[in-house]
This record gives C-alpha cells, sequence and structure tokens, in this order.
C-alpha cells in the first residue's frame, strides 16, 4: 500500500456526512493508498486493520466510501472486521494481559466515538472487537 501525507480525495464528504475524524490522528484508506493527513506513525497492527478496507473496497473505493458515509451499519461491519483483525494481530504480538487490555480500551474508544458516528456504545465495542467473527489474520 502507498503511503501519503495529507488528506483523502474524499475528505468534504466524510465531514458533511457527518464524521468528526481527528486529522491529527486519524488515517484513511482509499483504495491502495492511506492517507496520513497528522503524519503520524503506522505501526504494523494500524496497517493491517487499513489492509483489511483496501481488500474490502475492492476496484470501487468511490463506491465503498459512499455506502460506508450512507450506512451505519455497513459502516460498522466494515470497521468490525477492520478492528477485529488489528486486535486478534495485537495478541499475537502483546504478550502482556495489561497492555492487550489497554490496547483493546483505545480501540473501542475510537470505535464508539465520534470518529464513527458514535454507532455502538463503548461496551458493545470492547465485546465486539474482542469477539469479531470475521476477525481472521490476512
Amino acid at each position: 500500500m502507498k503511503i501519503l501525507q495529507g488528506s483523502p480525495p474524499n475528505l468534504d464528504k466524510i465531514i458533511k456526512a457527518g464524521l468528526k475524524p481527528d486529522l491529527n490522528k486519524t488515517v484513511f484508506t482509499y483504495g491502495d493508498t492511506i492517507y496520513n493527513p497528522g503524519k503520524g506513525i503506522i505501526d504494523p497492527l494500524l496497517m493491517k486493520h487499513e489492509e483489511i478496507h483496501s481488500r474490502q473496497q475492492g476496484n470501487d473505493p468511490d463506491g465503498w466510501w459512499d455506502r460506508y458515509l450512507k450506512d451505519i451499519n455497513f459502516r460498522l461491519a466494515q470497521e468490525l472486521e477492520a478492528y477485529g483483525i488489528q486486535y486478534k494481530e495485537a495478541e499475537k504480538i502483546i504478550k502482556d494481559r495489561n497492555g492487550l487490555s489497554k490496547l483493546l480500551r483505545l480501540l473501542a474508544n475510537d470505535l464508539s466515538g465520534e470518529m464513527y458516528g458514535k454507532i455502538l456504545t463503548f461496551q458493545e465495542a470492547i465485546i465486539k472487537i474482542k469477539n469479531a467473527e470475521n476477525s481472521k489474520p490476512i
């Protein structure tokens, strides 16, 4: 995947849809490109997450993003797959239970926050990420 420092081509649509990403921390996948407006570090676990979104988008990132922004159930399903895989990959790397728990809380905080339109509660996010059905390594 390519990584570009800057905003994705559809940032206006994302904001118009009511999502509130923190541009200092959030990265966006559009096709085979990760846009990194905050110039943050993309660690291997985040890379796995974004690789899932690239695969989900296939050859139609425009269509995927249109549906993602309009359909909260689709958005949740797409994010649960990506967060689930990110967490399952973390379980292989992070052997400290406290460290893994801290990561799970950070992921759940993101998934339950304004960035995704508060589509579920923090506790729901913890349970769903930890038990994501499609959490298979890529």
